[in-house]
């Protein structure tokens, strides 16, 4: 019993320098993805939009959608107006979180397009 109770209290003391984590809230799976913006459209509804990124490397583009903000109980309105405000075929760099619906989008910037070449 104590060997059993020395192990548990080792596993406790060790866990946060190994990276457990023990919420699984507290760290939600999600990444950062920079890519061009290969189609933009507003949901049916007209509450939010979903986009499409193309990454280099990648097959083909992956759907995105704003994120739901509970408090305001509609997506989040400065992610959702610089989604809305991106142009397809701009090089952008966004955050996401992964929810039940699909990934969500937490962050989201244009950033700069190089020169065309001459």
């Amino acid at each position: 019993m104590r060997a059993t109770l020395n192990i548990a209290l080792m596993f406790l003391i060790i866990s946060p320098v190994m990276g457990f984590v023990w919420d699984e809230d507290s760290k939600a799976p999600g990444g950062t993805v920079v890519g061009k913006l290969k189609s933009k459209m507003d949901t049916p509804d007209g509450k939010n939009t979903n986009i499409e990124v193309k990454a280099p490397g990648e097959e083909k583009a992956r759907k995105y959608f704003v994120n739901y903000d509970p408090k305001l109980q509609k997506p989040l309105p400065k992610v959702l107006h610089a989604v809305r405000s991106a142009s397809v075929g701009d090089t952008v760099e966004l955050e996401w979180v992964k929810t039940g619906h699909g990934p969500a989008i937490t962050n989201f910037t244009v950033t700069a397009n190089p020169a065309p070449k001459q």
